[in-house]
């Protein structure tokens, strides 16, 4: 038996994020690389820090007592510790992978010095919890298994298996209702369309990020380090078009339930901004996420995944640019190319959103102008950020101009030599 911290250090480091080339199965060991941008992310770290103190202070006021909580996905441990500091009763953190276990394990018990409820983690090989576990009871649930999608990670699948064995239910006497105390409580997966201008994205990265979302036609492109591994958020756009909400999760009543909109063909409104032609844009769709944690209205602590949620962090943070890239690296966006909006015989191009179950299918099914989306293309595309590096090529036009001069009428050849890499 390994110590937790000899176990961690023989660990493998997982390079690349859930793969989305079948719908989700959960890493068995190694540390996820998305992981580090993600505990980097500090929007992210103080919105769940807020939710759960705040849900288990209501607890504790409709209750009269501290809760029990169920960490599911617990990975670092991160939750479950902000359980302990917000005074549950005690803790358990669930994972399948039993790398974060021992990670969880070993960052939790540097806890224990500071009194408080107790905690445990159990190991769930392949999502199936032990036998002796079966029968224990929980007052609370708190999850962080979100991705690129709401349902990247079957949340709703591994939410309703757990809270369905494990969690009571609190009857509200005046409506009947059967409430559960959730964290998140809600989740919204949104469409919208964008128009990125060519003149900035500048015509190498134009031109490249066309063609490589050409190539990967019928497939979504992740835009996170596992894919195209481009900071969409940092380049000037506009929305054209309607944001359309099309799936949505509620984690607030037993049982929790899932709802789908725009399921039948509708027109792609798309438009050149004012002041453009179509032809001076690139178009792209996006798949946007808003999540509420806790509450509602002005007090709700909500988390946003979108274009214009990136943007918000530098009101929020001296350091808003650096949670832009933690987030843009860890979640990103699914990316699809949208065909230019120009007069055509047929009409404009169609979009349609078939139904999606969170309970059987981690990705959504989408029909752009006849084109069927519904698989993911999650290999790293490293083209794209050469061509979005605009440093290097003018450094060796530079170069290429200072050796031509200091060469010219010698009529020697030029060797040109571009293999740089992180080990030069």
């Amino acid at each position: 038996q390994l110590s937790p911290a000899r176990a961690l250090l023989s660990a493998p480091f997982w390079l690349g994020g859930p793969t989305m080339a079948s719908d989700y199965t959960p890493a068995a060991e190694g540390i996820p690389q998305y992981f580090l941008p993600m505990l980097d992310d500090r929007d992210r770290n103080l919105k769940y820090h807020a939710a759960i103190t705040a849900a288990i202070r209501q607890f504790k006021a409709e209750q009269r007592r501290p809760p029990r909580v169920l960490d599911v996905g617990v990975g670092t441990g991160m939750l479950s510790a902000i359980c302990l500091e917000a005074g549950c009763a005690s803790v358990t953190g669930l994972d399948t992978n039993e790398t974060m276990c021992h990670l969880a394990d070993l960052h939790l018990g540097k806890l224990r010095s500071r009194g408080g409820g107790s905690f445990q983690v159990v190991h769930c090989p392949g999502g199936k919890a032990p036998a002796w576990f079966a029968g224990r009871r929980f007052d609370m649930l708190v999850s962080e298994i979100l991705g690129t999608l709401t349902t990247s990670e079957s949340m709703l699948k591994y939410l309703t298996k757990y809270a369905r064995a494990h969690l009571d239910v609190f009857v509200d006497e005046a409506t009947g209702e059967r409430r559960v105390y959730a964290v998140p409580q809600r989740t919204a997966q949104h469409y919208a369309s964008y128009a990125f201008p060519r003149a900035d994205l500048g015509p190498t990265l134009s031109a490249v990020l066309e063609a490589t979302l050409e190539a990967a036609a019928g497939r979504f492109l992740p835009t996170n380090d596992g894919g195209l591994g481009l900071g969409l958020h940092l380049y000037p756009r506009e929305r054209v078009g309607p944001r359309r909400t099309f799936y949505e999760e509620d984690y607030t009543r037993w049982p929790f339930s899932h709802s789908h909109a725009h399921s039948k063909p509708e027109p792609l409104q798309l438009h050149a901004p004012p002041g453009g032609r179509t032809s001076d844009f690139l178009y792209l769709g996006l798949l946007e996420w808003d999540v509420t944690l806790w509450g509602r209205g002005d007090g709700a602590v909500g988390l946003s995944n979108s274009l214009d949620g990136y943007e918000a962090f530098g009101a929020s943070f001296p350091d808003g640019g650096r949670n832009g890239f933690a987030r843009a690296a860890a979640w990103g966006f699914f990316a699809m190319r949208l065909p230019q909006p120009v007069p055509r015989a047929t009409g404009a191009p169609k979009l349609q959103i078939a139904r999606l179950n969170g309970q059987t299918s981690a990705k959504p099914k989408i029909t752009v102008d006849g084109v069927e989306y519904h698989e993911v293309l999650d290999d790293p595309q490293p083209q794209l950020a050469m061509a979005a590096d605009t440093a290097l090529p003018a450094a060796y036009l530079r170069a290429l101009a200072a050796a031509a001069d200091g060469e010219r009428g010698r009529g020697r050849r030029l060797l040109i030599v571009n293999d740089i890499s992180c080990g030069a």
